[in-house]
């Protein structure tokens, strides 16, 4: 029985070798085959790829269109999309979401949209606009509905000192050391409080900042950041200014003794501007009599920003007879300022509304009794009008206690970085 079992298996695994050999015989035989006939037809097969390749593309090329856009004069944003062959129905539901991120109003023909459109359905696939030079808004379908997506460049902070030595002014000398607009008119603000640029300037006055400023991975700046340490020697003092934060929050530039640059009111509420009218007896120019003249007069161009000289609140803003359209802030019991022949008012600003120094409150104009665009600017002080250029104003507040100790530590780490980046 045993010897029979063993002669079966003996069978069975014979049979098994010899279907293996001749079955590893049929695959290497038509693995030859096919490698010799692929050699053979390789070209044609190439020739047919390409073919393929080429009617998808086109099929691709044909089914969506990419196209750049911008608003023409005149023109809204849902008329141009219309006119780019986007439908009424889908021209609703993406203005509907840029709303959310944009106003539709401030669109504007230095804007550029790239639109994705479906030849055939007329339907947008992806539109996508740059909101500033950091983030681009991209709006596209999932699931049958438009959904946003905001995405922002990744930027590296760089802490950067410049300087320079003044021949004219300030913007003059700052333009030669290439330093961008954004960080001088800042600069100009926080020393605004002690300094008229316009007016205080000389001849070999040196500046010096430091600063942030951010850059994209190519090394392009995208925008700037907060002014960490100001310099100026002018008129043979020197003024050297460190920023910090108190522990209440509250941001402000500190002199080495730990005052405050900060005032009750600022020199003077607007830059570039000339002095061409001060505050005593003159002859009036329209009504050509001599007049009291209880007031500064800052001639500058129609549009030029004027700011709050001091935090406040505001108690008109309106127009008021030969004033033209003016304001009036009450800054404490003490002392108002007033803001008059402007040709508009900055958003927000009403009687009422609460309003920071150096706050843009308005622009420069010509309303009321006037001969050009200027701004006539008041300071009232117990009700009686005086003298802007003269007043002797109170300064800001001295860092006391932990404050101090806070501020001395980072007046040091400021100065060793203002050394590390000069040498």
């Amino acid at each position: 029985m045993i010897k029979k079992l063993r002669n079966k298996n003996l069978k069975f695994f014979l049979t098994g070798f010899i279907f293996f050999l001749i079955s590893t015989f049929v695959f290497l035989n038509q693995k030859f085959y096919k490698k010799n006939n692929s050699l053979k037809n390789y070209n044609v097969f190439k020739n047919e790829m390409q073919n393929i390749h080429s009617l998808f593309a086109n099929q691709i090329q044909n089914q969506y269109k990419k196209k750049k856009i911008n608003i023409n004069k005149g023109e809204s944003l849902n008329i141009t999309l219309l006119n780019n062959g986007v439908s009424q129905k889908e021209v609703y539901e993406v203005s509907k979401i840029l709303r959310k991120y944009i106003s539709l109003k401030k669109i504007n023909t230095n804007q550029f949209f790239e639109v994705l459109i479906n030849n055939t359905s007329k339907k947008i696939i992806r539109l996508t606009i740059n909101l500033d030079n950091i983030t681009s808004l991209h709006i596209f379908k999932k699931n049958d509905r438009f959904i946003a997506n905001k995405i922002e460049k990744v930027l590296f902070k760089k802490t950067t000192l410049a300087e320079g030595l003044i021949k004219s002014s300030l913007f003059q000398a700052a333009k030669k050391e290439k330093i961008d607009p954004e960080v001088i008119i800042d600069f100009a603000r926080i020393f605004g409080f002690e300094i008229d640029f316009q007016r205080d300037i000389r001849k070999n006055d040196i500046f010096q900042i430091v600063y942030d400023k951010y850059v994209d991975d190519d090394g392009e700046l995208q925008k700037n950041g907060e002014i960490i340490y100001a310099y100026m020697k002018n008129k043979e003092r020197e003024i050297a200014l460190y920023r910090f934060q108190d522990k209440r929050g509250i941001v402000g530039y500190y002199r080495t003794n730990g005052k405050s640059i900060e005032k009750a009111l600022m020199k003077t509420p607007i830059n570039g501007a000339r002095l061409s009218s001060r505050f005593g007896m003159r002859k009036h120019p329209i009504l050509g009599y001599n007049k009291m003249h209880r007031g500064t007069d800052f001639a500058a161009p129609k549009g030029t920003p004027i700011m709050a000289s001091g935090s406040g609140i505001i108690e008109a803003a309106r127009w008021n007879g030969a004033y033209g359209k003016y304001i009036r802030i009450r800054h404490n019991s003490k002392y108002k300022t007033a803001y008059a022949h402007l040709n508009s008012y900055a958003r927000g600003v009403k009687r009422g509304a609460k309003v920071r120094q150096g706050q843009i409150i308005g622009y420069v104009g010509n309303t009321g009794r006037s001969t050009g665009p200027h701004l006539h600017y008041e300071v009232i002080v117990n009700g009686k009008r005086k003298n802007s250029q003269r007043l002797k104003l109170p300064s800001g507040r001295t860092l006391r206690g932990s404050d101090r100790e806070k501020f001395e530590m980072s007046r040091i780490r400021i100065d060793v970085m203002r050394s590390n980046l000069i040498n």
